[in-house]
């Protein structure tokens, strides 16, 4: 059994992250959980745009991003219809106030991995992102 952190694969090394969102204040707070966790933070954008510019440019990829559903210039569904292309193996979360069926049958058929409610709980956000990884969630 592993005894790595949740932020870690389990060869020892931390995913990576990028992080989607136009609050600062959501960001900070959840950049806060997941270095808790040992993700580690390798870049961020307050918009999608800016995202696909960050991402085109560096060529990075991410083995997480954490995107907002709403945004200026492009939502959070327009920004996964663009990075799914470019990024195929990085796990996508989207974040949201909202929970709608509607919503979350859309993001299923985009490919999403899980989308997590704001304002951000911890305990939730452990339990996503453990259950991506196919880790048990403990505390």
């Amino acid at each position: 059994m592993s005894t790595f952190p949740i932020g870690h694969k389990p060869n020892g090394t931390p995913y990576t992250v990028f992080l989607i969102d136009d609050s600062l204040t959501a960001r900070e707070i959840l950049k806060r959980i997941l270095l808790s966790l040992q993700f580690k933070i390798i870049d961020e954008a307050d918009n999608g745009e800016i995202a696909i510019n960050k991402i085109t440019a560096s060529k990075m990829a991410p083995d997480f991003i954490f995107i907002d559903m709403e945004m200026p210039l492009m939502d959070g569904i327009e920004t996964i219809k663009r990075i799914k292309p470019i990024l195929q193996s990085s796990r996508i979360i989207m974040v949201t106030a909202h929970g709608e069926k509607e919503m979350v049958t859309e993001l299923l058929k985009l490919g999403v991995n899980g989308y997590i409610k704001k304002p951000y709980d911890r305990d939730t956000v452990v339990k996503r992102v453990a259950g991506i990884v196919g880790r048990p969630f403990q505390e």
